[in-house]
């Protein structure tokens, strides 16, 4: 679980590394893969790919300003979080970048911890558990980002791991509630998948900045990802109940690998038919495109080698297509809110950028 800060080398870099170590100097080698890595970085972010993100960027900005930080739309919770990454994805901090971005971060935060009640959930009566994920999320990011990390942020993200923590089902899922709140309570559910993931990266995010989090909920965690996969290699929406969504689903399959992958299984048998059906099933079309690209770019990210140079080739181009005149992206057929769809394409597209710090492979 500790954040490696060594880049993963790709199988044929490695062999040719290998080639050219017969006749060059360790030193010679190693500044070889620095080379060939820069060639690929250079050839995923294209100026089509720049003109996008900053449109998109700005598009997030303006609509942060005029709904005074999206408390006038659906889910502002997960919008601020994700827009948040969206712009560290960037590069950009709270105290670096632009003064239009480095304002726009301030807000988002301040935002969001005026949204976090007493208990730690961060809560806008809509997201739910989702949108306490994603900010969770987003202020381990923003917190690992800094040079000078605040301690009221540190403070708020270990208040909301603690929520997280106590909300865990005794299936080792997350429902829609943190358990004691409305009807709906964790402690008796069994769990949604794709809220499992979320809550589940937010925990490996501030663990891997030296946060204090209960090893045993993520291993259990764990195990419910693990126990929600089928034959196919997909993944279902809760374990145990085969009337509701018992097969499996592109956008839920592609949150499952990537948090998997996160968790360190990189080999397994179980993981490779992960990978084999996200590969085979990327290009179909389905209800949360955005969602589900959102999660699938950061597992074949991880995954690396050809899977992500084939994927990415295809879905940065999508997005760039389908990028509307106004910086925002088109809706899929269940996502409502333009900031969410719009926050999570410009993640996919900036991945190639490896500024944030869950995406380290």
């Amino acid at each position: 679980m500790k954040r490696n800060h060594l880049r993963k080398i790709s199988c044929c870099t490695l062999a040719g590394t290998l080639l050219l170590g017969l006749a060059m100097p360790l030193e010679a080698q190693s500044q070889a893969v620095k080379t060939q890595d820069r060639r690929a970085i250079r050839a995923e972010i294209t100026p089509e790919l720049r003109l996008a993100v900053r449109r998109g960027l700005l598009q997030l900005i303006r609509q942060q300003k005029t709904s005074k930080s999206f408390a006038s739309e659906d889910y502002p919770v997960a919008i601020n979080a994700l827009m948040g990454m969206a712009l560290l994805a960037g590069g950009y901090t709270d105290k670096t970048g632009p003064a239009a971005y480095v304002a726009a971060l301030k807000l988002n935060t301040s935002t969001l911890l005026r949204y976090q009640k007493k208990n730690g959930y961060i809560d806008d009566g809509d997201s739910k558990m989702y949108g306490h994920g994603f900010a969770t999320l987003y202020l381990a990011q923003l917190y690992g980002m800094s040079a000078s990390p605040d301690g009221a942020i540190r403070k708020a993200l270990e208040r909301a791991i603690k929520l997280i923590e106590r909300a865990q089902g005794k299936e080792g899922g997350w429902d829609y509630l943190p358990a004691g709140t409305g009807a709906l309570t964790n402690k008796s559910a069994n769990g949604d998948s794709s809220i499992t993931v979320c809550q589940t990266m937010a925990l490996r995010a501030a663990r891997n900045l030296g946060i204090a989090v209960d090893g045993g909920v993520i291993e259990n965690a764990r195990r419910y990802i693990q126990r929600a996969q089928l034959k196919d290699g997909g993944f279902a929406y809760r374990i145990g109940r085969s009337s509701v969504g018992g097969s499996s689903e592109f956008p839920r399959s592609a949150a499952g690998v990537c948090i998997l992958y996160s968790l360190g299984d990189y080999s397994s048998v179980k993981i490779r038919q992960g990978i084999v059906y996200l590969e085979k099933n990327y290009q179909d079309l389905n209800h949360f495109p955005h969602y589900a690209h959102y999660y699938c770019a950061q597992a074949l990210f991880q995954v690396g080698g050809r899977s992500w140079k084939d994927y990415f080739s295809w879905v940065h181009r999508r997005l760039i297509k389908y990028q509307l005149t106004d910086g925002s992206w088109k809706a899929g057929l269940m996502e409502r809110s333009a900031g969410v769809r719009t926050a999570m394409a410009l993640i996919v597209l900036q991945l190639p950028y490896r500024f944030l710090p869950i995406h380290e492979r």
